[in-house]
């Protein structure tokens, strides 16, 4: 049987390319959240696709993932505050069939200076070179789908 010609236009969960040229959160993030599991407090969390030039060529950038629940109950910083050099987009939907519109959770963003509690499935668009982040779950009450996607070939951040 011949391989598929669109198959590689095709992003399952299996790792594809190399995944290294997507930053994860930053150090100072990472440590804190070492430090929080540790103590029992952490996010449960579970990062589906990602999709960039590096693994498919031509390809903007793009992720998504389920927040399934706070261990703990303590709100959980998962992005500290970083801004781009391009345009980008992030969702967040619950999963409540008889009200789709409620996110199921509470989440603070920050865009530059300016706090925002979000409660309501929404999508959120950055422009370039806008601060944005911290970003904080302080409640999950029901898994939460993620996504974010970006005008660009690769996810970089500028401090």
């Amino acid at each position: 049987m011949t391989e598929s010609k669109y198959a590689r236009y095709i992003v399952t969960g299996e790792t594809r390319g190399n995944l290294d040229v997507m930053p994860g959160p930053s150090p100072d993030v990472v440590k804190m959240m070492e430090e929080e599991r540790k103590a029992g407090n952490y996010i449960d969390r579970t990062i589906m696709f990602v999709i960039l030039d590096a693994i498919v060529k031509g390809s903007f950038y793009a992720g998504c993932e389920w927040v399934w629940e706070l261990k703990g109950n303590k709100p959980m910083m998962i992005e500290s505050a970083h801004s781009h050099d391009f345009d980008e987009i992030i969702g967040l939907v619950g999963c409540k069939r008889d009200n789709p519109h409620d996110l199921g959770g509470e989440i603070e963003f920050w865009m530059d200076d300016e706090p925002h509690i979000l409660t309501k499935a929404c999508l959120i668009f950055i422009p370039k070179g806008l601060k944005h982040c911290p970003l904080t779950f302080r409640r999950v009450d029901s898994p939460i789908f993620m996504f974010e996607a970006a005008n660009s070939p690769a996810y970089t951040k500028i401090k």
